[in-house]
């Protein structure tokens, strides 16, 4: 049964590559990526839900209610606007006593108007397929969709189900809010496979990141005159306090980085600019989230964000402007980290399953960034796995690009994990 089910993946290749591109080719960049003209997840949810339904699904799509962060305990971005935005689900239900097996994926992607004029161009070339998505998360998608239609086209006998999750709002300072709304929203289960993976590798777990936003005060005047405070000036007094907080993070804990990504301030030549906005990401590890639930009773990073200010005040404190009129931080998220055993049993069923596939075992790595697969590990008790097609390195980037033999390899693992799990042979 694996080998017809291999055969008949590797027979739909020209199908997964044209699912792919027609994927890359709709443009479902997240609104929140400051392009111009970001399209928005639903034309790509819109493009999947007849497709699913056509397999047998019953599809939903639905936006995430507004205050799905304060519901579910995250410190995610403030007034996030959801509407027009759905997570799509369908829900294959076989029937028996089968287990239940969530596949989740984001349709969102980041920015493309500094990626050139062939972004979502979903160009074929020498076994890769670039474009924007490919990698990160759109790859995945067509991966999760073959695996079950391979499944499907088996016509052999299944038990359980199948929640297939396409969510919004990972990227782009999201903080997972569409996986956080389907796992809320009950649409969970037995064991979760997290399709934005890399490299064919098994992904066992992530870190947190924190977002600050940091707002300067100055005084404006007339440049000519020398009147006035420059918020420059002052912002590079609280940059020192940064500089000191990521010397000490990095020391400690070398891959926990510090990263300054936005310093913007003033308005023209001749005035002197009266605030200044800085903003930047904090990574940090589990035992951290751990230490931080040991004392303070929450899981994440809330002891960091307390270094973080008091660094900020310390060096503030060295300047008579700034001790009266000291930066005000704004902390925008903490995506949290997660960790899964390799010891977990799921996890064991899922490498049997790659093992059977690909003829030897897995590598295993733990994702540098950080991945929406944290949330139903940690606040919903899912075991997950993290895994697919992905090239380690392109996501984001102006050739993020997926090998297209990757695609049909991870393909053949999944459908191979399903049959097993589902099957009643």
């Amino acid at each position: 049964m694996h080998h017809r089910l291999w055969t008949q993946v590797e027979a739909s290749r020209d199908r997964i590559l044209g699912l792919c591109q027609d994927l890359v080719r709709i443009n479902t960049v997240n609104p929140y990526s400051g392009d111009a003209s970001p399209g928005g997840e639903r034309p790509g949810q819109e493009y999947l839900a007849p497709l699913l339904s056509d397999l047998g699904a019953e599809v939903e799509l639905f936006d995430c209610p507004p205050d799905i962060y304060q519901r579910t305990g995250i410190l995610g971005p403030r007034n996030r606007d959801f509407s027009g935005r759905p997570n799509l689900v369908a829900t294959f239900d076989f029937g028996g006593d089968g287990p239940t097996v969530v596949i989740n994926g984001h349709m969102d992607t980041v920015g493309i108007d500094n990626m050139g004029a062939d972004a979502l161009e979903a160009r074929e070339q020498d076994g890769w397929l670039w474009g924007r998505g490919t990698t990160d998360c759109k790859g995945g998608l067509t991966v999760g969709v073959s695996a079950i239609r391979a499944l499907l086209e088996l016509q052999t006998p299944l038990h359980g189900r199948i929640i297939f999750q396409s969510v919004v709002d990972e990227e782009c300072n999201g903080g997972g809010a569409g996986t956080l709304s389907c796992f809320n929203a009950g649409y969970t289960g037995d064991v979760a496979v997290f399709v934005d993976g890399n490299d064919d590798h098994l992904t066992l777990g992530c870190g947190g990141c924190l977002t600050a936003d940091v707002f300067v005060e100055g005084q404006e005047g007339h440049a000519a005159l020398g009147t006035g405070v420059s918020a420059i000036e002052k912002a590079l007094v609280t940059k020192q306090g940064i500089d000191a907080f990521k010397r000490a993070r990095e020391t400690e804990r070398p891959e926990c980085r510090v990263n300054l990504g936005i310093l913007n301030s003033g308005k023209h030549p001749a005035v002197v600019p009266g605030s200044a906005y800085l903003s930047l990401n904090i990574v940090y590890d589990v035992a951290e989230a751990e230490a931080s639930r040991a004392t303070t009773g929450l899981y994440g990073g809330k002891p960091i964000r307390d270094e973080f200010e008091r660094a900020l005040a310390n060096a503030e404190a060295t300047d008579e402007w700034l001790r009266a009129h000291p930066s005000r931080v704004e902390w925008v998220k903490d995506l949290i980290p997660y960790t899964q055993s390799a010891d977990d049993p799921w996890l064991q069923r899922f490498v049997a399953a790659y093992c059977e596939t690909t003829g030897g075992p897995p590598v295993y790595d733990r994702m540098v960034a950080w991945s929406d697969a944290a949330h139903p590990v940690a606040l919903f008790g899912v075991p997950t796995i993290l895994y697919g097609p992905g090239l380690e390195g392109t996501a984001h980037s102006s050739d993020e690009r997926v090998e297209i033999d990757a695609l049909v390899r991870c393909t053949k693992v999944i459908a191979t994990f399903l049959l097993r799990e589902l099957g009643q042979c």
